[in-house]
């Protein structure tokens, strides 16, 4: 059988959202790949796609003593078979791998496009985890926040965070990445990378084994308003529990809000630059919105809470 090139797509097209489905942090739903009856979670990728070539299973539904709900993820080394993949830290390629990533894997053409629409500036990425290591081996998980760069038309990183382990731990231990940002700007997409073995040096081991669930990124990294913009729109009340209204003193359109794990909520049309957003059915906690031109353009950004 012809030996697949597998690549990795780190540079995302601009709009991130053309990624079919949300990445189910809690790992509760999973679906077939592309062949046969081996399952990944919701908007994730593995290198169980592989096993169409040849390579063993190396992801699995943890359904016997998950940390939470009915399920957490396994994921597992393996040699793999059937498929080149290039090691992101150093030269040549990864033979040896457990991998597991926002995303989809695609066959035709080959390779990983991974990350996900995001706009928020999260201070940490939270989850369970425990591990299993062969030998010295360690295992990670990377997180990125990035942003398309519309002059250079590459995709720019505005915030990273790493956890590394190589203890053997037999019970879930809450782990805490806190986020650092390079960037005063909001981002547009997350990459999440998680893997069961080190490839930035020697020491990937086949049937190293690491448990992950309950991912969540919580908290906010302010940053600073659009400059000469600062007074533009007004918001009241803040907190709010029914409702909440904007008024701005320059030309606006539109009001766009975003939840704490940045999915959209909804975008609203302003009408003689006010509107007003019904809130009651908002879980309590922090929003983050933006205000538009009508050539939507941000000229407005903040955070508002409700509360009940």
């Amino acid at each position: 059988m012809k030996k697949i090139i597998f690549t990795f797509s780190l540079a995302l097209a601009s709009i991130t959202g053309a990624l079919a489905q949300a990445p189910d942090f809690n790992f509760e739903t999973w679906a077939n790949v592309q062949f046969g009856s081996i399952q990944d979670p919701t908007g994730w990728a593995s290198l169980n796609t592989l096993n169409l070539v040849g390579t063993a299973q190396s992801l699995f539904k943890e359904t016997v003593a998950p940390f939470a709900g009915t399920a957490s993820a396994k994921i597992t080394t393996v040699k793999v078979v059937g498929a080149s993949i290039p090691n992101p830290y150093t030269n040549g390629n990864i033979d040896t791998a457990g991998i597991l990533a926002i995303g989809k894997v695609s066959i035709t053409p080959p390779g990983l496009t991974y990350g996900y629409t995001y706009a928020w500036r999260p201070a940490l990425l939270s989850f369970e985890s425990k591990y299993s290591p062969v030998g010295n081996d360690s295992a990670f998980v990377l997180i990125n926040l990035t942003k398309w760069n519309t002059i250079t038309l590459t995709r720019d990183t505005i915030a990273t965070g790493k956890y590394a382990t190589g203890a053997s731990t037999s019970t879930y231990s809450l782990n805490n990445v806190t986020l650092n940002y390079t960037a005063n700007v909001m981002p547009d997409s997350e990459q999440i990378f998680i893997s069961s073995s080190i490839y930035s040096h020697g020491g990937a081991k086949i049937g190293s084994a690491f448990w992950v669930d309950a991912f969540a990124l919580s908290g906010y990294n302010s940053v600073s308003e659009i400059n000469g913009v600062e007074n533009n729109v007004s918001y009241f009340p803040n907190p709010a529990t029914s409702s909440i209204s904007f008024k701005s003193s320059v030309d606006a359109n539109s009001v766009e809000v975003f939840d704490i794990a940045g999915r959209k909520l909804g975008l609203f049309l302003m009408k003689n630059y006010t509107v007003k957003i019904e809130t009651g059915n908002y879980t309590p906690g922090f929003y983050m919105f933006h205000v538009l031109n009508d050539k939507k353009e941000i000229i407005n950004r903040g955070k508002f809470e409700v509360i009940k």
